[in-house]
């Protein structure tokens, strides 16, 4: 945890929508007429998978994956996504629960705002084309957060966002610099004190990976500086091998 955290956090349940495939509409009235059902599980928080744009360039299959979405860009501010999703947020308060918003700070779309306006601000291979610091995730490119104007532009977008949600759920965290995490968590707590931070980090082999690499890679106990919550991405295959009892998920604790 933060030094700030909120300890009831624990003891709170996240429920995930990916909205355009949650419901037949696809869309925010889809999530709204389905809310009190929701509120009844338990649920304390929503979180609302990426609800920006999505790339089209170098897109993998029909069903666009999270890490496709360009990072939330300040370019939306005037679009419909604004209104629809306040009024999302406005419903989800009258159930008496609270909403958070993905964040994918790590890398973009090719096509995204940023790769058009700022290619600067883009990690770059020798060549001089857009790529990835570590392996080949070919439908995205890679951040480059040697750039101090990279960091104010992706705070303001969070602080912009904060006024309308209660906190972001970010990608990727080990490969974005702990220290931004950090500016950004300040950033954010003068318009939205107590804001919920959650990371998706990585198993320690991946840490290990990415630092042998010489690439930005921050451990559970770096992100909790500017992480209220965190959870490991590579959980996923045992989880599911336990579920469908293939396996013994105290494996994975130990």
């Amino acid at each position: 945890m933060a030094s700030d955290t909120k300890i009831d956090l624990r003891k709170q349940m996240i429920y995930s929508i990916f909205v355009r495939n949650y419901s037949p509409e696809g869309n925010f009235e889809g999530v709204r007429k389905d809310l009190d059902r929701i509120k009844d599980l338990g649920t304390d928080i929503i979180w609302l998978l990426p609800i920006q744009p999505s790339g089209k360039e170098k897109r993998k299959g029909a069903w666009v994956h999270t890490t496709q979405f360009p990072t939330i860009g300040l370019s939306t501010r005037n679009t419909g996504l604004w209104r629809t999703s306040s009024a999302c947020a406005m419903n989800v308060y009258a159930k008496g629960m609270k909403i958070i918003i993905d964040c994918v700070y790590n890398h973009t779309s090719p096509d995204s705002v940023l790769a058009k306006e700022h290619q600067d601000w883009f990690y770059h291979k020798k060549d001089g084309s857009f790529g990835n610091k570590v392996g080949d995730w070919s439908d995205v490119i890679d951040l480059d957060y040697s750039h101090r104007d990279l960091w104010k532009y992706q705070a303001e977008t969070l602080v912009m966002w904060a006024k309308y949600v209660d906190g972001f759920r970010c990608d990727v965290t080990p490969m974005v610099p702990v220290e931004f995490w950090k500016y950004a968590r300040e950033e954010v707590a003068k318009v939205r004190p107590g804001a919920i931070w959650l990371a998706e980090s990585g198993a320690p082999d991946f840490i290990r990976f990415l630092r042998s690499k010489g690439a930005v890679s921050g451990s559970d106990s770096e992100l909790y500086q500017a992480f209220d919550m965190t959870y490991d991405y590579d959980i996923y295959p045992d989880l599911r091998a336990a579920l469908l009892g293939k396996k013994d998920l105290t494996t994975w604790l130990a």
